[in-house]
């Protein structure tokens, strides 16, 4: 495992960890739980640990200032600094704050990772 891995992995065990206690004060909360009321309780649980995992990894994914290729046009595009964005993903929202880069060419930005952005080859 790589260092970045296990720093990676204590995040990702540490956002485990405070929903999981959340989930216990939830739980003590009641004086007697339904099988029900366990269950909303984990589902939520589960939402959480889902949409913190999905943060922490969009995060690291982005970690890297390297030059970027435009989807579109394919020419290299300009890194304009770090801004942060609420996005929308199937876990829920998530904050995250990373490389903000624009197309010249198109007059687009982005805002990596998305599926159809490259890394600009070495040597080019």
């Amino acid at each position: 495992m790589h260092a970045d891995d296990k720093e990676l992995k204590a995040q990702m065990m540490s956002a485990a960890e405070e929903v999981i206690e959340k989930l216990l004060a939830g739980a003590k909360e009641k004086e007697e739980l339904t099988l029900s009321d366990i269950e909303r309780l984990v589902r939520r649980a589960g939402q959480d640990v889902m949409k913190e995992l999905t943060g922490t990894l969009a995060q690291a994914e982005a970690q890297g200032e390297e030059d970027r290729i435009c989807p579109e046009c394919g020419r290299k595009m300009r890194y304009k600094g770090r801004k942060k964005r609420e996005v929308i993903t199937e876990t829920g929202e998530v904050s995250l704050e990373r490389g903000y880069y624009y197309c010249p060419s198109c007059k687009q930005g982005v805002f990596p990772p998305r599926p159809t952005m490259e890394t600009e080859p070495d040597g080019v």
